[in-house]
């Protein structure tokens, strides 16, 4: 909240998922062994990715001079390891118009021709669903409709809507991928159903990393709640007894597990935050005191 409070707005939301076909891991597997097998190798090839990438934006500013990072930890059901990362620009660099969010995010398939793995990557990582009437039992259906709203409208240009969100440019160029759904109907997957990504981040990590704007001040609350909402939990039922009929319980998956026991952070933000006491009594007395951030 120090950090929210002081430094007003987010420019980039960055959320990038382990890979297990990434060639770091698969070339240390054994005769027979899965990456699921090796939940050691995949905490430890995220992890430098995590921190390559941390380099890239923080250090070799990639989108430009960076004053604050944060990011969180987190690991799917499946036990692969994701990182959320907000990224504050300085002034001098901050995203503000349509032309910034276009330099740095893209919503639309590359050129096959001109741009071969990164179309591959995102063929592989970055294409949402189908869902919808495609797809009716897609995860990410309830009541009947995507809770990521797609798929997406058409756009040939980026604007903001009204929620503070931006919508990205996505035009109708005749670019698609077909696709099977459920072994039965082939469909082509146009713009529509591209998640946002950075051509450079996501060429060079070749996994699915996910990037928005935060454009408004009203996304603020969402951002830090987002990455501070802690892992998915459960709650298991049995009739023994009646007293401790539900528990709740935090799930730990392998790669999670050894994660911790190799003592590797699961948050971290840049700069510090130092917690200043306060004396009670010199409330309490209006005595006059000061304070510094």
């Amino acid at each position: 909240m120090a950090i929210a409070r002081y430094f007003k707005k987010v420019d980039l939301f960055i959320t990038m998922t382990a890979n297990p076909d990434w060639f770091e891991i698969t070339w240390e597997l054994y005769p027979g062994q899965t990456s699921y097998d090796r939940p050691d190798i995949i905490a430890c090839v995220f992890k430098m990715k995590k921190d390559k990438l941390i380099d890239d934006i923080y250090k070799k500013h990639i989108f430009g001079h960076v004053v604050v990072y944060i990011y969180m930890i987190e690991f799917q059901k499946r036990g692969l390891p994701h990182v959320h990362l907000l990224v504050i620009l300085h002034d001098n660099h901050q995203i503000r118009t349509s032309a910034d969010i276009d330099s740095c995010i893209s919503a639309q398939w590359p050129d096959l021709r001109t741009q071969p793995l990164l179309f591959n990557t995102i063929r592989l990582t970055m294409v949402h669903g189908p869902c919808g009437i495609l797809n009716p039992f897609a995860p990410c259906m309830e009541h009947g409709r995507c809770t990521k709203g797609f798929p997406k409208p058409f756009q040939n240009s980026t604007s903001t809507s009204d929620d503070g969100y931006p919508l990205y440019m996505r035009p109708d160029n005749g670019r698609s991928f077909t696709v099977t759904v459920s072994g039965i109907s082939t469909i082509n997957i146009n713009n529509r159903w591209i998640v946002p990504y950075n051509p450079y981040i996501l060429a060079k990590f070749h996994c699915h990393t996910n990037i928005e704007s935060v454009s408004t001040f009203r996304t603020v609350k969402y951002s830090f709640k987002y990455i501070h909402k802690g892992p998915d939990r459960a709650t298991f039922q049995y009739d023994r007894d009646e007293i401790k009929k539900f528990i709740n319980s935090c799930y730990i998956s392998a790669p999670e597990g050894m994660w911790r026991i190799l003592h590797f952070d699961v948050h971290k933000h840049i700069p510090s935050i130092e917690r200043l006491q306060v004396s009670l009594s010199l409330l309490l007395q209006n005595i006059p005191y000061t304070y510094h951030y």
